[in-house]
């Protein structure tokens, strides 16, 4: 017998789970211990050979202002790559530009005590996107994205997973601040205000000050399709909506999966607006705003509608609900996870609706896009004879 073969399982998946009315979809890498025999069937061959595509090509997207787009999703840039289903994408994004014009970049690290210079690769690439980004419909300011990426084959009507592989800070800092008129209390911020918080990737927190560490959970605040065309051709980045976007949503994070409908042909998707830690509410308006490398593979469900984005981490399922008032976002919430139960659990609306409101904890995602967010946490634990079978395990950090 030859040596064991490390393979890979595919296991099935729901409309946005590991268990559900969809189908078979991978790969999910776990080692299986399979015993080869020497020389190895054609039957076998054949087998292994058809999970090759599923494994998928590597891609990466460097931070360059032909790869950018600044405050908007321009329906009218091309895709800077197209590639398949179960390709992985790299992606350098920037962020933590609070310079001022009367303050240069120079100036302002030193000032704020930032142990890296303007040379700093991600620096001088950040600084040179914000200058030469070419901008669309006279937006010249927002959130810093990078993107569209095509998935071929993708068509109106489809669904993409798209697996957080990893997502780390590219800099040793981050920024929180706002301005008089934004943020969950916009009539009691008196000034604009910036603070840096210095990130200790090592010991993986952020130092508000000396006593005083936030631990980081880095995750991409934009995640998403091009919108619909009825939303426009450059629609601003701010307000998430149903193609996903600036969801904001602290889950996110390395080895959660986010479900997102498709509503243009290639799906074209965008990312940015790097984070490496928030709080639920976001209540500024800001995270602590960075720049990430984030690890992003991409899984294509063909005939799989979602009305709205879903996501998935190993403990729980995620819905969400966006509106611009709390109470109907809150309501939208609750609708998608009564839907998202009748699809997977086969349930009613009235074991539906019970059980969301004796297990499902839903939160505050946002207040501060235009478009206010509520996400509805459904624990796996509690569907004690599931197998509750994901792709990515938690590691737990030492004390």
């Amino acid at each position: 017998m030859r040596p064991l073969l490390k393979a890979l399982a595919i296991g099935p998946i729901g409309p946005i789970g590991p268990i559900g009315p969809i189908g078979p979809i991978g790969p999910i890498p776990i080692p299986i211990p399979i015993p080869i025999p020497n020389p190895i069937p054609i039957p076998i061959l054949i087998f292994l050979a058809s999970l090759l595509p599923l494994i998928g090509a590597e891609h990466h997207v460097a931070l360059t202002p032909e790869n950018s787009a600044i405050g908007n999703f321009p329906s009218q840039k091309p895709p800077i790559l197209t590639i398949r289903s179960g390709d992985t994408v790299t992606f350098d994004t920037g962020g933590g530009a609070r310079w001022t014009t009367d303050k240069g970049p120079t100036e302002w690290l030193k000032e704020n005590g930032v142990s890296i210079t303007t040379n700093q690769v991600c620096m001088a690439e950040t600084i040179r996107v914000l200058a030469e980004t070419q901008r669309f419909a006279g937006i010249t300011n927002g959130h810093l994205l990078v993107g569209p990426v095509a998935i071929e084959n993708a068509e109106p009507g489809d669904s993409i997973e798209v697996r957080i592989l990893s997502v780390v800070p590219r800099i040793p800092y981050g920024t929180v601040g706002t301005m008089p008129g934004r943020g969950g209390i916009p009539d009691k911020v008196p000034r604009p205000f910036t603070k840096v918080v210095h990130l200790d990737v090592q010991r993986n927190v952020g130092v508000f000050e000396p006593g005083v560490e936030i631990p980081l959970g880095p995750f991409m605040g934009v995640m998403g399709t091009l919108p619909p065309s009825e939303e426009g051709p450059n629609r601003r980045s701010g307000p998430p909506g149903r193609f996903g976007g600036n969801l904001d949503c602290k889950e996110l994070t390395t080895g959660a999966t986010l479900y997102l409908p498709v509503f243009h042909k290639g799906g074209l998707f965008f990312t940015g607006d790097a984070h490496a830690a928030q709080g639920d509410g976001e209540v500024t308006v800001n995270a602590i705003e960075t720049a990430n490398t984030a690890v992003f593979q991409f899984i294509l469900h063909k005939e799989r509608t979602l009305k709205a984005p879903r996501a998935e981490t190993a403990t729980h399922h995620l819905t969400f609900g966006l509106d611009p008032d709390l109470d109907d976002a809150m309501r939208m919430a609750i609708l998608e996870t009564v839907d998202f139960l009748g699809e997977w659990r086969g349930w009613d609306f009235f074991k539906a609706f019970t059980f969301s409101s004796i297990s499902v904890d839903f939160r505050v995602t946002q207040v501060v896009d235009g478009t206010k967010g509520i996400h509805g946490m459904i624990p796996k634990r509690v569907f004690t004879q599931d197998s509750n079978a994901y792709w990515f395990t938690p590691v737990t950090r030492a004390p």
